[in-house]
This record gives C-alpha cells, structure tokens and sequence, in this order.
C-alpha cells in the first residue's frame, strides 16, 4: 500500500523532475525530452509493466526521443558550448542574469565545529533508534533501490524512541504529529516579532533516512543547516548530504505550516519548497485522514472533485475509484493481470457497497455493467490514461459530529508545489449507518476561495482517444 501512497507518488515523480529537468522552460527542447523522462519514471511508477503488450513499444518510443537528455546539464551550459564551437560569444539575456541570483542556492560557510555538533546529535538520535530498526530489518523490511522501507508503525516507534530525551521529532510522511513541538512553535513566533531564535528538530522516514534541521532566525532572516544520514548494510552510520542555506523566503501559516523555500521556485519541475507541520492535529483528524481521506485522494478519481450527495451518487465514476476502495477494504493492490478483462460482478459491488449505501441496481447503471461478461470494466491507472499533473495532498483539518451519525470532515489540500497550506477545500460527509459502518455520504467543494483544483478526465475516456 505504501507505494500508492500520494506522498509517495509524489516524492517519487518529482524527484525524476528535479534531476532531469532543465531550469528555464526557454530551452524546449531540453524541456520536453526530460518531461518523457517524468512520464517514464510515471510509468515505472504506477507499474506499467503490467500494461500490456503496447507498454514496452511506448516507452521505446518515448526513449528514442531521449538522447542527450540525462547528460545536458543546465541549458545554458548546453547552448554556450554549442556556441563556443562556433566561434561565437554566448550571453544570457539581461532578465536571466538580474534573476540568477535568486534561482540559485545561497550557501553559508558551516565551521567545523558546527558541522561536528550537528554530526553528533543526528548520529546520537539514529543511535536510540539503532535497535528498532534492526529488528524491523529481521522481520523483512521491504527492498527499495536505496534502502529499506518501514511501516509507518516502525517509524512512530523510533519517533517517539528518539524524541524520549525532549526532542522535536517528525514524520516524513506527514501522518504523525511532531513531538515536543512547543519549542519549535515558540522559536518561530518569536522570530516573527523580530527576535532572534535558533531551534533544531529531527525527521525519520520509511527508507531509513534521518534528517536534522537546524533553524537560525536573525532579523526575520531564516538559516537553514540540514544533514541526512542513513544506516549501512553494516549498521554503520554515513553522512549522505550536509549544508547550511540562507533561504529565499519563509512563513508561519495560520495552521502551522513552516515554509520555506530554499531558493527562488522557477516552475513547479525545479520545486525549492519545504514544508513542515509544527502544529499537532487531533486523533480524529488524523483517523480520518489515514483511513478515509488519503487513500483515496485526487489521482485519477473524482470522489473529492464533484459535488455529489446521496441523491446524486451518479455523478462518481465508480470504475476509477474501485482500486482505491479495494485496496482500503484488503490491504491490497489490484492485480492488473487477473483482473485486466474486468472486475467480477459480486466482488465489484460488495466493494462498493461495503463505502456506500447503494443499491446493486444503480450500480450496475452507474458503472456500466456488463452483463454478457459478467463484469465491470476498470483499468488501471498508468501515464497515458490520467491528467498529467503534480498532485496536492488532503489534509483534514476539522471534523464536526452531527445528528443522525452524520460527520462532517473538513479538507485542505496542500499543494507543495505552488508553496501553499491550501490549494482548495472540501467537506465530505459521511453517515453510520445501522450495522455501524462509517459511508461516504457527500462530497462539497468551496469553489469560491480554491486556488487550484486538480483536474480530472475519467479513465475510459483518455483511453478512447
């Protein structure tokens, strides 16, 4: 389940973005050839090689059109060499060099001493942390290409191992509130006000990396020293990456969100955001989000994009959001092999009915049954049968108890990308019902104040083009 995360997709597709992508969308060329490489690395991700016979044409066809991509460089190194064989001076344009400075990284000289006192304190908290992560290890953690992957369990339990001696430690995957956040909080509004402050707090994620962070607010200036380090295969410590930036700008947000943006963003492929929530949510909040909310987010399925109630449950394209609410009910991914002609008729309704309090009839009419093959389509999700965007994620932020088991959640969705703590909102309702199952009852989004909405096309309909 971890890999359909939307944290995880997330991560994963926008790291290709980051190591491909040339900075200025100027250069097209350069441009287009490393988006192939972010839809090739889609592809991987959302496991095309169980396609279809088409899959290993298409991705032979995207890499004919690589060449040169992966070892570009920088566009502007890429034309000044070009020009330098033709005899000819290269010169940026004069909005490149008055912008230069801001598109890049403002390093900050790190003495020794610090880098020594920084070294120390990750290594002693990776060190409390030592025991649970080989026994993690023992009873098989799963193999990723640069390491391990953990249960979110296993990653609480070092949080709360590492955080025993009053530090400030978070969750990569956003799903744990930070511990000991008062002092985090308390430095930031000070610095707010002008003050002076320095503070520290500790990340541990589900591929064994262990971050520390170092914030140093001098005149509402922000100075970051980060370090992130990781276990050997002999359980040694090695320090993977260690620097100290002053960053282009940061805020506090109103729900307690720290930003801060390393350098300046020049499109959402060359993302300089950092986001860290230093206010806690509550329980139910967070039981709502893990359960509910999350697994099914905005990727390619409309749930939380429409306006629907129970009076309108023809408006949701049951078909794409089956795999979300399967993999919810089961713990597992749907094969796409095994169900490539369809999904059987009893097991397609008793997911749905198992979210939904629906009738066998209107979802055979609303989701297109097939009575000849006994079946309801579906296909998976791969590159070429969704929008192609970065995706928000959904955080809950309210839950309201209503009568008649009605609850109302409200949800912000978090758009890393364009450096906002809230891309639009939406409220789902959900209704107990008698045999005590939690449903989906409704779904409403505030179109009024949204910034930006994911956009969404069924999947038959992409397919068909």
């Amino acid at each position: 389940m971890i890999f359909r995360s939307p944290f995880y997709i997330h991560m994963l597709t926008a790291c290709v973005s980051k190591k491909e992508v040339d900075k200025s969308r100027k250069y097209s060329i350069i441009y287009y050839k490393c988006k192939i490489w972010k839809l090739l690395g889609e592809m991987c991700l959302m496991r095309i090689k169980n396609w279809g016979k088409y899959a290993a044409v298409t991705m032979l066809a995207l890499i004919c059109l690589l060449p040169g991509c992966a070892l570009s460089g920088e566009g502007h190194k890429e034309d000044a060499a070009s020009a330098r064989e033709e005899g000819q001076d290269y010169q940026g344009s004069r909005e490149e060099s008055e912008d230069a400075l801001d598109y890049e990284l403002k390093t900050v000289k790190m003495e020794q001493k610090e880098a020594d006192d920084a070294r120390g304190k990750l290594i002693a908290q990776m060190e409390k942390c030592k025991g649970i992560y080989t026994a993690a290890l023992a009873e098989g953690g799963q193999a990723v290409v640069d390491g391990v992957i953990f249960p979110e369990e296993t990653v609480h339990e070092m949080i709360e191992a590492a955080a025993a001696d009053g530090s400030s430690v978070t969750c990569g995957s956003r799903d744990y509130n930070m511990t000991n956040y008062e002092k985090i909080d308390a430095a930031i509004r000070r610095a707010e006000e002008g003050e002076d402050a320095e503070v520290e707090f500790y990340q541990i994620n589900t591929i064994g990396v262990f971050r520390y962070y170092r914030l140093a607010f001098h005149e509402k200036e922000l100075t970051v020293t980060f370090l992130s380090a990781s276990f050997d295969e002999a359980m040694e410590v090695y320090i993977q990456q260690m620097e100290k930036i002053a960053v282009y700008r940061w805020e506090y947000t109103k729900k307690g969100w720290l930003i801060w943006e390393k350098a300046l963003t020049r499109n959402q492929e060359m993302d300089m955001h950092i986001f860290y929530r230093i206010l806690p949510l509550d329980e139910q909040c967070r039981d709502m989000m893990e359960h509910y909310i999350v697994p099914v987010s905005y990727l390619s399925n409309n749930l939380f994009l429409e306006d629907w109630d129970e009076n309108s449950l023809e408006k949701i394209e049951f078909n794409d959001l089956f795999d979300y609410l399967y993999e919810m009910a089961t713990g597992k991914t749907l094969d796409e092999e095994v169900y490539s002609g369809g999904i059987p008729k009893e097991e397609f309704e008793a997911v749905i009915q198992q979210y939904f309090d629906i009738r066998t009839e209107e979802i055979e009419a609303y989701a297109g049954y097939d009575a000849a093959k006994g079946r309801y389509p579906w296909s998976a999700v791969h590159a070429l049968n969704r929008v192609q965007q970065i995706q928000p994620f959904p955080e809950v932020v309210r839950c309201e108890e209503k009568e008649g088991g009605i609850l109302k959640v409200y949800v912000e969705a978090i758009y890393i990308e364009e450096g906002t703590d809230y891309s639009f909102g939406h409220m789902v309702t959900f209704r107990r019902t008698e045999d005590g199952r939690l449903v989906y009852a409704g779904n409403q989004v505030d179109r009024e104040n949204a910034r930006l909405i994911p956009g969404y096309r069924p999947r038959r309909e992409l397919e068909t083009r």
